[in-house]
């Protein structure tokens, strides 16, 4: 196919968009976010999506996207006039080789790839001066390598937030004035279950979001969550799981942990199908979830089993996979799951490894990587997704659509620890369906941020003086 990028009229402006892998890895649909613009791919992306196929992580990424390409390809008939993006506004994708530019640095070395990237672009660029060519990229040395060249460049931003967004997640739980007359309402009926008030717009709640009530006399008196049209009591110091109540650190300064409290009553709450838990290391996330899945399974026996799900993130960028270690796959994963593994040791009534093991040896307790998800059977499972923010949206639409009526998911991360070189904390799957639950409200779903630092005086030091620079 010869490439032929020439403007067709004086009044053509679509623009030239270079897709790095990287972006294509994060989200296999993003040839048809580009509007009417043209798409190009580097065929040497192509090799690299090719070498991800067996990545723990990103092997169903990029599979799934050599199959889209394909499938534009076969409908395609006249390649000259490339390769037609069915997304509603005519944009074009066209696959590129060579164009190497003859200007580009000596002591940038072509035979690393994004070096031959930016050669490239600068040959489009030297080829044809009237289009505007745009690097799109996620990596971020690459973009500022680029604009030292000047190449424009830009963020994949289809689903990213801005950082006073992802700052406003993180909000304490609201404190509620309720006037006399209201909390006589409230406490009307006899059986305290059936402790409500009609909920009120002007208290601007979400669907489950909890709150901590206060009497005229900025008394606190206990806690309640919306539930549709009534804002219905709990007691905060009733508030227990596996007869654990919300944990405070700081008594001196702090009496109450309200977000604990809210996140555990939605945690037992089995009218919330999915839980959306944030907050950083050592505010109890894991640990309010796993006690919850086990109170449900082995006391209640709402549901028939746990299932643990956690990205695994290999240390190379070469994508070794967790079956070059020896062992089975349970007990590969044991490692890679500790602080899931610390949980349970601390839950069981016997202190040792036996304790754990019986458990996983069981089968009613099942540690899975995220990559093989999609042959897992979640029915009737109470699943926790532990560091989600180490995975892509792609990959959270995928664990999500094996839900079922008979399954509960909490999801749990700290969007400030990434450990994927695909993702940043403004782009991921923990703040993505964070992000799509406060834009797309349903009574299923709940969302709850925590706070306080809860682990120990020591990492609450660390956490309040050591700079993470991120």
């Amino acid at each position: 196919m010869r490439l032929d990028l020439n403007p067709k009229s004086k009044e053509e402006r679509r623009r030239c968009l270079i897709l790095d892998t990287n972006v294509l890895l994060h989200d296999p649909s993003a040839i048809f976010r580009f509007e009417e613009n043209i798409v190009l791919i580097p065929l040497f992306v192509l090799d690299e999506i090719d070498s991800k196929k067996s990545d723990p992580q990103l092997g169903f990424n990029a599979r799934e996207i050599s199959q889209k390409l394909e499938q534009l390809i076969q409908r395609t008939e006249n390649w000259e006039e490339g390769i037609s993006i069915p997304n509603g506004r005519g944009g074009i994708l066209y696959f590129v080789n060579n164009f190497m530019s003859k200007n580009f640095p000596d002591e940038l070395t072509l035979s690393y790839k994004d070096n031959a990237m930016l050669s490239q672009i600068m040959g489009l660029q030297e080829r044809f001066p009237e289009r505007d060519f745009i690097l799109v990229t996620k990596d971020r040395n690459l973009r500022i390598k680029g604009w030292a060249l000047h190449i424009a460049c830009e963020d994949y931003l289809h689903d990213k937030i801005s950082e006073e967004y992802l700052d406003s997640f993180f909000q304490p739980v609201k404190h509620l004035q309720l006037t006399g007359e209201e909390i006589n309402e409230l406490f009307k009926s006899k059986a305290t279950e059936n402790w409500a008030i009609s909920y009120r717009k002007k208290w601007r709640l979400a669907e489950n979001e909890g709150v901590a009530l206060f009497d005229p006399g900025e008394q606190f008196f206990g806690m309640a969550m919306r539930k549709g049209h009534q804002l219905k009591y709990f007691d905060y110091f009733s508030t227990r799981i596996l007869d654990m109540p919300p944990k405070v650190l700081d008594a001196e300064n702090q009496q109450y942990n309200f977000e604990q409290a809210v996140c555990m009553q939605q945690a037992m709450d089995d009218s919330i199908k999915i839980q959306i838990i944030i907050g950083k290391a050592g505010t109890g996330k894991t640990h309010i979830a796993i006690a919850a899945a086990l109170e449900k399974v082995f006391k209640e026996r709402k549901y028939d089993s746990i299932k643990l799900i956690k990205p695994v993130i290999t240390k190379s960028r070469l994508g070794e996979d967790i079956g070059f270690l020896p062992g089975s796959l349970k007990r590969k994963l044991i490692p890679k799951m500790r602080p899931f593994v610390e949980k349970l040791r601390l839950f069981t009534s016997e202190q040792s490894d036996e304790g754990y093991r019986k458990l996983l040896d069981s089968g009613v307790i099942e540690l899975l990587n995220l990559a093989d998800i999609r042959g897992a059977d979640l029915a009737n499972s109470f699943v926790i997704f532990d560091e989600a923010q180490n995975a892509n949206p792609f990959q959270m639409r995928t664990l999500g659509t094996r839900l079922g009526e008979d399954t509960k998911l909490i999801v749990l991360g700290d969007p400030t620890q990434i450990d994927s070189v695909y993702l940043d904390k403004y782009s991921n799957a923990l703040i993505n369906l964070y992000e799509n639950a406060l834009q797309n409200p349903t009574p299923f779903i709940a969302h709850i941020c925590l706070i306080q630092m809860v682990r120990s005086h020591t990492s609450q030091w660390f956490e309040s003086h050591i700079q993470s620079g991120r």
